[in-house]
């Protein structure tokens, strides 16, 4: 029984990387295999970070508790692209290393939960496939930049790019639903006596 289409996996966007300078497919991510690959999934990962971290629908979670260990510290998990304090807590808080840091009092030692909107980082099969996409068609662009360095080769043209990005966009607001007259700062502001 066929599945019909499924969304790019990890290998799928390798090989469309590849496909975009004439090398022949792989068929496995083992970086022992072709050097070409492994530059291929080097430069998809640094893409996938690069546009997770300006946070989307699929990877933001906010108003997140986090609860002080034994040692006072808050471990944060390891894919914490970015982060900042929000809800009640007043003090400034940044990543450091695995650790949270109170910027406003100097310290890694907290005596109270503190609330964080936090970015994470996903693995490429956990995206959404528009994410996917965008992040397959901009590795490309910047593989072939790297590769060759002249842009009369590319095989996806910054028009390929930015419907990508204009597709991930559209996704990003659909799920936010924002409403003028209730997330506008501005009117916000107006209403208030």
């Amino acid at each position: 029984m066929a599945l019909g289409l499924a969304p790019l996996t990890e290998l799928d966007a390798v090989n469309e990387i590849l496909g975009t300078i004439a090398e022949s497919p792989v068929n496995s991510l083992d970086e022992e295999v072709v050097i070409d690959g492994s530059l291929a999934m080097k430069i998809l990962k640094t893409t996938s970070a690069e546009v997770q971290t300006r946070g989307w629908w699929f990877n933001r979670l906010e108003g997140l508790e986090l609860t002080p260990d034994v040692r006072k510290e808050i471990q944060l998990p390891p894919n914490v692209l970015k982060l900042a304090a929000s809800g009640q807590t007043a003090s400034k808080v940044v990543q450091r290393g695995l650790l949270l840091y109170d910027l406003t009092n100097k310290t890694s030692q907290f005596e109270a939960p503190v609330t964080v909107d936090l970015i994470q980082g996903l693995e490429f099969e956990e995206l959404p496939s528009s994410a996917r996409v965008y992040i397959t068609v901009r590795a490309a662009r910047k593989y072939q930049d790297r590769y060759f360095g002249d842009d009369s080769t590319h095989s996806y043209s910054k028009q390929d790019e930015v419907e990508a990005l204009v597709s991930l966009k559209n996704e990003d607001l659909e799920f936010d639903d924002p409403n003028m007259l209730e997330d506008s700062q501005f009117v916000t502001g107006l209403r208030k006596p």
